[in-house]
């Protein structure tokens, strides 16, 4: 059945709120949070360090306030019955890292990345020392990973999540990131959601198009994406968009990219999941038209050896 899952990520808009203190910033999403409510989120996304945002970002965070802070988004979580991602500085065996918690639906902590890849001033000047593990983390609508900000720079990590088999990748950061994050997305075909520190945090599909983006004045944003989406090469298959949208109308959505000859595909009913129309109307996907592509092109070449 199509998997829908309805993701909000927020920004701080940090040069609005210069001077605000960490227990400033930890109401604020308190009162996200409670702003959210009526919307039924599976996933909410907070910003890198959230806490220190708008403040002097090299100020030490209390092991009081890391405590609180963990306490109220774990209750938060289980009050919405969502998943949240949020990330702190947190000392760990006596060492400080920058760290993003993945809390369940019951308030429990499902997961906990350390940033694989932080700045040379983080290192030098906050002592952060780097993560060493790269996981992906279940969760009962799919499978997600987690970069935080800099690691955006290290195409190896973002593939090492596709290979352990993401399917969403959520990135905390301090600033905006912009056309890599889409370039991450459609190099691994996985959904990203960035939440950032600055204005633009975005949800970006599979096909590196953004969906949905905040703005200096909107702090957050909300979507349903459907982790179930397919996409599909043109070739072969043009001819047969039109019979789908004519047979199952609203059941399915269709969106063609004309530059990438390609087109997506996710279904909107139960009883026609994508796997059910691909099998109906023999469609083959991107990645399987490339694979048969390049068996041929292997014999090709071992029979002209």
């Amino acid at each position: 059945m199509p998997r829908k899952v309805n993701v909000i990520s927020t920004c701080f808009n940090e040069e609005l709120i210069q001077g605000a203190t960490q227990e400033d910033n930890l109401h604020r999403a308190m009162n996200m949070l409670d702003a959210f409510t009526e919307l039924k989120p599976d996933l909410i996304c907070f910003p890198e360090v959230f806490l220190v945002t708008g403040g002097d970002h090299h100020h030490e965070t209390s092991d009081e306030l890391t405590q609180q802070t963990y306490h109220v988004l774990s209750k938060q979580a289980e009050r919405l019955n969502s998943y949240i991602i949020a990330s702190v500085h947190e000392r760990i065996e006596g060492k400080k890292y920058v760290v993003a918690w993945l809390f369940d639906r019951e308030g429990k902590l499902a997961g906990r990345y350390l940033k694989h890849h932080p700045t040379d001033g983080e290192m030098k000047q906050d002592g952060v020392t780097p993560g060493a593990e790269i996981p992906v983390f279940e969760t009962d609508f799919g499978k997600v990973g987690i970069a935080i900000c800099y690691d955006i720079g290290y195409p190896n990590l973002w593939h090492s999540l596709k290979l352990k088999g993401a399917e969403l990748v959520v990135w905390p950061s301090a600033y905006d990131g912009g056309f890599p994050l889409e370039a991450h997305a459609w190099l691994n075909s996985y959904y990203v959601v960035s939440s950032v520190r600055t204005n633009h945090s975005k949800i970006i599909d599979k096909t590196g198009k953004i969906l949905a983006s905040t703005s200096k004045w909107g702090g957050w944003i909300t979507k349903t994406i459907d982790l179930d989406k397919q996409i599909f090469h043109i070739d072969n298959q043009y001819d047969k968009l039109l019979e789908i949208q004519g047979r199952l109308g609203s059941k399915v959505t269709i969106e063609s990219f004309s530059q990438e000859n390609i087109f997506t595909m996710e279904s909107n009913d139960q009883e026609w999941p994508l796997a059910r129309i691909q099998e109906v109307f023999k469609l083959e996907t991107y990645k399987e038209y490339h694979m048969r592509s390049e068996n041929v092109q292997h014999a090709k070449r071992k029979a002209d050896v």
